[in-house]
């Protein structure tokens, strides 16, 4: 009984720890140089939903950087340019930009 209820907490703290939402398109992403920031943002035409520390319209910041992050830009853009639906999900924390959430993740949706 102790084990299923640490689990039960575990499976429903991590819940509370969920980023922000998006399903839709691309309005803008903006990539910066090095000597201003390594950091990538993202504008998205809709609503957000769950967004914890985002306030600013770039509701999204990635480290355009790393390899993670230009799989992540190149993905974007793909939408972006064939105007594809796409799922972007946040991490819920603002660390590398303190008004726009961290993205964990994005994906293209096919029709």
């Amino acid at each position: 009984m102790r084990i299923l209820c640490l689990f039960l907490s575990l499976v429903i703290s991590s819940y509370s720890f969920a980023g922000a939402s998006f399903t839709g398109t691309i309005n803008k992403v903006v990539c910066h140089t090095t000597g201003i920031s390594q950091n990538c943002q993202i504008q998205v035409n809709g609503a957000i939903s769950s967004q914890t520390c985002g306030t600013s319209s770039w509701r999204f910041t990635f480290d355009g950087s790393t390899n993670e992050g230009k799989n992540i830009l190149s993905i974007l853009l793909a939408s972006q340019v064939s105007k594809q639906t796409i799922t972007l999900g946040g991490t819920g924390q603002c660390s590398l930009a303190s008004t726009s959430e961290d993205l964990r993740h994005a994906y293209i949706t096919t029709n």
